[in-house]
């Protein structure tokens, strides 16, 4: 009986062992990276390696992926409008070149608006750049000791002393470098402007296609409740954002001007343009606004009056003005922002920086009215 009792007891789990002397058995611990099969790895390394192609296509695609994006934007932002003209009896043609003539006419205005003040700031550079080397030099005497040593030291290693500063007169090569680079401007202008016409008009019937695909029923109504409701959600985003920037730009240029600034309108401009890239873009105003101060003016604490009042300005907008007016809903989360700045402005540059939240925006309204988008919003969320 003792041999039968033994043999059972070993042929038995670890577990029945237990229970019958009494004992709770362990806990099992399970390895998940353990439990990690080569297939998932490899799909894994598969989707690393795509997503890294992608972002190498998105870059060399600069000159093509940028004007669809601005354009599928720009319709999405208008479609409200072209589809209220359409229920007042408006033919939608016409509706969609009401709307473009809108836009057309907004950038018009502000071209116009910033061209005086801009070539009057090209014509005055090489006078506001001796102000700024003559800035940069006072400020540099505290250290002008050391940079004697650094330079006696560079000529005993035949490193050569280094040149002094000189000024050239650039406002020629800026003027012809702005009109070389003007026809692509404008060939790329008028490719947006024409997609944007195309949306606008055939974007419902894009819809439909897209609406025949679903499976059933419910799937179709469900899509066309989530698109209507996203073209309306990001279309107030974006006039709500577009007119929040406006008025911090006219804030700025009123504020430049009460300092005595010269071409307040023009900083005021940049001012509203940067900010639809936040983190970056204000940072860059106010580094562009601190130049042009100390090249305007010559003593430190007037040069650095006009950084500090747009600062305060932003502070403001910041953090009273758009969250109130935007809302929790659509407030985004701050480290995916800076994130999508980094990667879209190493990608497409300046363009990137300026479509960075407006993207993130509508991927977080779309992905929040799908039906499988709800990992993509909660990252995206605030």
């Amino acid at each position: 009986m003792m041999t039968t009792a033994n043999e059972d007891s070993a042929g038995q789990p670890a577990a029945v062992v237990a229970h019958v002397a009494g004992v709770s058995p362990a806990p099992v611990v399970v390895d998940e990276a353990a439990a990690t099969t080569p297939q998932e790895t490899l799909v894994r390394l598969c989707a690393t390696i795509l997503a890294v192609l992608i972002a190498y296509t998105c870059a060399l695609a600069e000159a093509l992926i940028v004007p669809i994006l601005l354009a599928i934007l720009l319709g999405l932002m208008f479609a409200p409008l072209v589809r209220g003209l359409e229920r007042w009896r408006v033919p939608r043609p016409l509706g969609a070149l009401v709307a473009i003539t809108i836009a057309i006419a907004a950038a018009a205005g502000a071209f116009f608006a910033l061209a005086a003040p801009a070539r009057t700031w090209i014509a005055r550079m090489p006078r506001a750049l001796e102000h700024l080397q003559s800035a940069l030099r006072d400020l540099r005497r505290p250290l002008q000791a050391a940079s004697e040593a650094t330079r006696e030291l560079g000529k005993l290693a035949n490193m050569g002393g280094s040149e002094p500063m000189q000024v050239v007169d650039s406002s020629s090569g800026v003027l012809s470098q702005l009109a070389s680079t003007a026809p692509t401007v404008l060939a790329g202008a008028l490719v947006v402007l024409f997609l944007t016409f195309l949306f606008l008009l055939h974007g419902d019937a894009l819809l439909r296609k897209f609406v025949t695909l679903a499976p059933h029923l419910r799937a179709k109504r469900d899509l066309v409740q989530a698109t209507r409701q996203a073209q309306h959600e990001l279309s107030l985003y974006m006039i709500t954002i577009t007119l929040i920037n406006l008025a911090l730009g006219l804030a700025t240029a009123g504020a430049l001007a009460l300092l005595h600034v010269p071409d307040p309108l023009l900083w005021g401009g940049l001012a509203a343009l940067m900010n639809y890239a936040p983190f970056i873009g204000p940072l860059l105003t106010a580094c562009v606004l601190a130049v042009a101060g100390f090249a305007e003016f010559t003593t430190p604490l007037h040069a650095l009056a006009a950084p500090a009042a747009f600062l305060g300005l932003h502070l403001v907008e910041g953090q009273l003005v758009t969250p109130h007016l935007v809302g929790r809903r659509l407030a985004l989360d701050p480290v995916m922002v800076f994130l999508a700045l980094v990667v879209l402005g190493w990608v497409w540059g300046v363009a990137g920086l300026l479509l960075a939240v407006p993207l993130m925006s509508c991927a977080k309204i779309i992905a929040g009215r799908s039906e499988h988008g709800y990992t993509v919003a909660t990252l995206l969320s605030h």
